[in-house]
């Protein structure tokens, strides 16, 4: 078996996580180490439980 670089193993992992559907927001290698962080699908909104009315109540 041909030895393979850090970075394909890195692309390979990167295709196989999109191809199942789960999008992959930033990939990190440090050393031997992979890190794959996933994408969030909605992006939560910090004023969603704030009532935003101006009037007399």
């Amino acid at each position: 078996m041909p030895a393979t670089s850090i970075e394909e193993r890195a692309l390979r992992l990167l295709k196989a996580f999109e191809s199942a559907g789960r999008p992959i927001s930033r990939v990190t290698i440090e050393g031997k180490k992979i890190e794959l962080v996933l994408a969030t699908e909605q992006t939560p909104d910090e004023y969603a439980g704030i009532d935003m009315r101006y009037d007399k109540a």
